[in-house]
This record gives C-alpha cells, structure tokens and sequence, in this order.
C-alpha cells in the first residue's frame, strides 16, 4: 500500500459511535463513499466493491486506492473496520500503525496464494481498545496482486457468570 493512504488508528474507530468512526477517517483525508462511474469490474473485485457497500473511500485523483466499512453493535459503537487497498502493503507495518501498541510477531498462515497475519490474543497480542482486546486479521492474495485486505474487531468475551 502506497504511503498516500492514511490509516486512523484502530483506537479512533473500535468502540467509538460510528459517526465518530468515520470522522477519523475523513480525519486522514477519506471521504463518504460514492460509487464511481469509472470504477469497472475488475476494479470493484480488487476492492471487495462487488461484495459490500463501503462507508469511505481514499481517494487520488479519480482512483480509488482503498476502500473501508465499519459494523457496529446494538449499542451503535463500532466493532468491526473492514478495509481493502488495491495496493500491497508490509503487514507488520500496518499493524504498527493501526494498533497503539508494539504488535509483536502474528500468527501467519496460508501459502504464496493467500496469506495471512493475526495480531490477537490467540498470537500473544496485548493491543486493546478502551480496555477490550482487539484482533487484526490482514490478508494477501496473490489472484489480486498481493493488495492489503484486513479486519479489525473487538474480541468479545462471554460473560462471568459469577458476576451475574
């Protein structure tokens, strides 16, 4: 992923109301999602376009370099970024930028034609939002170049039933 993009840490969108989320983005210069007349198939399936409706685009000129969408609970706060680049990008890199914390080493998985990076409890992660662990799950698929497609979300624990 070009340096062009910029990334909201994950502690200005998990946890936060969604229209809070987006601020951050359009904070690095992401704007509302409009779907472009020049944006042809092959470009929406690089982008997960053709999947899902994204909440904000980055943008250069009439390219769309990355798209993202936010979920959020039944609270409205947003517990899940989903973000697709059309460029590949260093995932350790990535982490380091996303997560408020030093990353440490990821649990990988896959093979040259997809590959993957965990930063989570189940790699040794101690990146937390307002207190809750968070996992950031970054893939590479080599069908697509390599582009950066990632998932952040918030792990959520069932509850102590002592506590009840």
């Amino acid at each position: 992923m070009s340096g062009a993009v910029k990334l909201p840490s994950l502690a200005d969108l998990l946890l936060r109301p969604r229209r809070e989320a987006l601020a951050a983005f359009s904070a690095r210069g992401w704007r509302a999602w409009s779907d472009p007349v020049s944006l042809d198939a092959e470009r929406r399936r690089l982008l997960n376009v053709d999947l899902s409706e994204p909440d904000v685009a980055f943008t250069m000129g009439d390219s769309v370099l990355a798209v993202a969408r936010v979920e959020a609970d039944l609270e409205g706060l947003v517990t899940l970024v989903e973000l697709v680049a059309a460029e590949p990008a260093r995932p350790s890199q990535v982490a380091a930028e996303l997560l408020t914390v030093a990353p440490g080493e990821p649990r990988t998985g896959g093979d040259a034609a997809a590959r993957e990076w965990v930063w989570g409890p189940e790699s040794g992660s101690t990146a937390t939002v307002r207190g809750e662990p968070v996992r950031l799950w970054i893939c590479a698929e080599q069908a697509y170049g390599d582009r950066l497609w990632m998932t952040a979300s918030v792990v959520r624990r069932p509850s102590d039933p002592d506590q009840d």
